[in-house]
């Protein structure tokens, strides 16, 4: 891994000139954001696993990756920039995951996923994690089905059908999720990022469940954290922006009473570098 400097991150990354009007782009073929878009790339994994029975969860994760991608790959950690091979920038991203939860986990707690796509976290954290269970929760059937078939054999995970926008999240509520008789940690990875506004959900759906909860855990692209006077964290917020992410995660959980932002640390990695995932953890007020 090299640093880049970000005068050369033009030459790694399409969206310096997307996000100044130099290039048009069209931005479904770029990737969407709804339910039925992610379906649809979960369905071509689904594919891959059937066709490789050998495959495990990371060589599906990687796989894909070396599809769609070239190295070297720009990312970023700490607000710098580097290039990267593929396979080094995945573990990082692993890394990064299991580093969140360095002292939240002690062993017979349960980690529920919100809107885990089709389970990579859940096995990494699973691995690193041998004395928890594993819950995950996902709006896509075939996230779901992926899930399922990649870690049927695995009695420490689970992934059930879920959805932000349900009023009620019966994956906390319901004892059959196995989640009555341990202490839970939610946990979220880039899943919040595409809801147009993370409020309703904090401050109206999560705060109903906090009786549930010990601890959130997050790996999220959070807006408020891009600096307003670097030019990196102006293209990072240019970039939410013209992607339609939201940009009140972190305001919505500091302004909620019933919650407690205990700790946030920005860009831990990114391997898109406009869009970093940032760290933030909370507890019940």
């Amino acid at each position: 891994m090299r640093e880049l400097p970000l005068d050369d991150l033009p030459k790694h990354s399409p969206w310096s000139a997307r996000l100044l009007g130099l290039d048009d782009w069209d931005g479904e073929s770029y990737g969407g954001t709804g339910v039925s878009w992610y379906d649809g790339a979960y369905g071509g994994l689904l594919e891959l696993a059937s066709e490789n029975p050998e495959f495990d969860f990371r060589d599906v994760k990687r796989s894909a990756h070396h599809h769609t991608q070239e190295s070297p790959v720009a990312i970023s950690e700490r607000e710098s920039l580097y290039l990267a091979d593929i396979d080094e920038k995945l573990d990082r991203q692993e890394a990064a995951l299991v580093a969140a939860f360095d002292g939240v986990l002690s062993g017979e707690e349960t980690v529920v996923a919100l809107g885990c796509g089709w389970g990579h976290e859940l096995g990494v954290l699973a691995d690193a994690y041998p004395d928890c269970e594993f819950v995950g929760g996902e709006p896509s059937e075939n996230g779901v089905a992926l899930a399922r078939e990649l870690f049927g054999d695995r009695d420490r995970i689970r992934v059930e059908p879920f959805d932000f926008r349900e009023d009620s999240w019966e994956i906390l509520d319901c004892d059959d999720f196995g989640v009555a008789d341990s202490e839970v940690v939610v946990f979220t990875q880039g899943s919040l990022t595409a809801l147009p506004s993370a409020r309703e959900v904090v401050t109206e759906t999560l705060v109903d469940h906090l009786d549930r909860v010990r601890e959130g855990v997050h790996l999220e692209h959070v807006f408020e954290l891009n600096p307003e006077d670097t030019l990196l964290g102006q293209l990072r917020r240019s970039y939410i922006r013209e992607r339609g992410y939201n940009d009140d995660l972190l305001a919505s959980l500091r302004d909620a009473d019933a919650i407690d932002v205990t700790e946030t640390t920005y860009d831990v990695v990114g391997g898109n570098p406009l869009h970093p995932l940032s760290e933030v953890h909370w507890r019940p007020a």
